[in-house]
Order: structure tokens, then sequence, then C-alpha cells
């Protein structure tokens, strides 16, 4: 039963061209998670120590932009219906946070708005946890790491001590290592033996929000080569995961890990 399941899978991204020879391709072509991860490494490098206030200034007006492209990526592509509490908030605060650069030294709007969002990003992380659901659990994943990012570049202006934004920064973490623990890509693996003299296997690997991807290798089994490269699985998965918050845990974490 499973090897008819795993034919299916196969098949079905052959018949829509997904597997190509000697190539990765995702079954979609858009990149959710790429607006994310480039908010979070600019948020991130805000927290550096030895910043001037020019190059601060430069990076939360960059930041301010991100969330933005970030929140419009997020919204029009994931079903809303899957985490409306966790998406809704994440839109509401990324509309309220277009107004940053105006307000960022009025220290008690900042603490406000820091509170919110920490607080929200909080639950996400328990829900995180207690779903069931893996396509509402990486909806979750987008949303908590919009979040977070925007409360990495408000906790400095918020006037946080070190040991809170320590602390902040560890919730991050763990809350990336649960999405990278949980909502890797499955993949499943297929020979087809083409006639006397080669074999095909075909990698096909399906992402917690449903999406695929697929690539094939042809092996000649005479001279024992690979006559199509060998599949990097690793690269097959963040092609599945191209619009899902696997791949943006997965590429951040080592960084957020960074003291």
């Amino acid at each position: 039963m499973r090897r008819r399941l795993v034919r299916g899978l196969i098949a079905t991204l052959l018949a829509v061209g997904v597997a190509v020879p000697s190539s990765v391709q995702p079954a979609r072509a858009q990149d959710i998670s790429g607006p994310v991860i480039t908010l979070v490494f600019t948020a991130l490098k805000i927290s550096r120590e030895g910043l001037s206030a020019d190059q601060i200034e430069a990076l939360v007006r960059e930041v301010v932009g991100l969330v933005g492209q970030a929140r419009n990526e997020v919204i029009s592509h994931i079903d809303g219906h899957v985490a409306a509490r966790a998406l809704g908030e994440m839109d509401g605060f990324a509309i309220e946070y277009a107004n940053y650069e105006q307000f960022r030294h009025d220290r008690r709007w900042v603490r406000n708005l820091a509170s919110r969002i920490i607080t929200s990003a909080s639950v996400d992380k328990r829900e995180l946890d207690a779903t069931q659901d893996e396509k509402a659990a990486d909806a979750i994943g987008h949303a908590l790491n919009v979040k977070y990012a925007m409360a990495e570049t408000s906790a400095r202006d918020a006037g946080y001590t070190p040991e809170s934004r320590k602390l902040l920064r560890q919730r991050y973490i763990e809350a990336n290592e649960k999405i990278v623990q949980r909502l890797e890509p499955k993949c499943e693996v297929m020979w087809t033996e083409n006639d006397a003299y080669w074999y095909s296997k075909t990698w096909a690997c399906k992402a917690a929000n449903g999406e695929t991807a697929a690539a094939t290798e042809t092996l000649n089994k005479v001279t024992g080569q690979w006559t199509r490269p060998q599949v990097n699985v690793e690269d097959l998965k963040l092609a599945a995961a191209v619009n899902s918050s696997w791949k943006v845990a997965k590429t951040t974490l080592p960084t957020l890990k960074q003291p």
C-alpha cells in the first residue's frame, strides 16, 4: 500500500513536469520564506554591539520596510483560516509597525508595542506545540518569525535589559528549533528499472504545507556510474519548503544562536 502511495505521488509530480532529471524544482514558484528570512537577518543585526546611531536608524528603516514585505507575502499566499489568530495579530502588528520610525523615540509607545508583540509570539509558540495540524503549525511558524523579528528590533528601543533581551532570544531559538524538528519535509524514494542497463531513482519530498518537489538520478548498471547527478536530498527538502516556515527556521537558526 505504501509503495503504491509513493508511486502515486511521484507519478503525479512527473505528470505536471515537476521532476526534472538532474534538477530540483518546487511545485510552486513563489518564495514566501525569502522576505521573512531577510527580515530576520536584518533585525538580528540591530542587536549587535558597537553600532552607531546612524547605523541603527538605517537598519530600523530597513526592518520597517521588510516587515511590510513579509506581511504581504504571508497574508497573500497562506490560508488565513488555518491559523487565524496568529496571522491576524501578525497582520495588525505589521500595520502598526509601519509607524515605527515616527514613534520609536517615544519609549512608552515602543514598550507597549513590544510587550503586545512578545505576548502574541509567546502564544504562537505554545500553539505551535499544541496543534496537530501541520499546515496550521507551518502558518504559525511564519507569523511567529515575523513577530519575533519585530520584537528583536523594538526591545532595544524599549530599554529592555540585556537579561530580558537574552531571554527573548532564547524563546525565539526554542520556537525555531521546534519548527525545524517538527516541520521537516518528508522524503520518499522509488527505484525504476528502465531496461537491462539503467536504473532511475526518483526522490519526492513533501513539506509541512503540502507542497512538493522531486528530482531523478540515473545509474548505469554496467559501469556503476551515475549518468544524471545524484540528488542532494537536503537541497530537495529546501526546494519543497520554499514557502514553508521550516526553511525560515532552518536558514536563520545558526545566526540566532550566535552570541
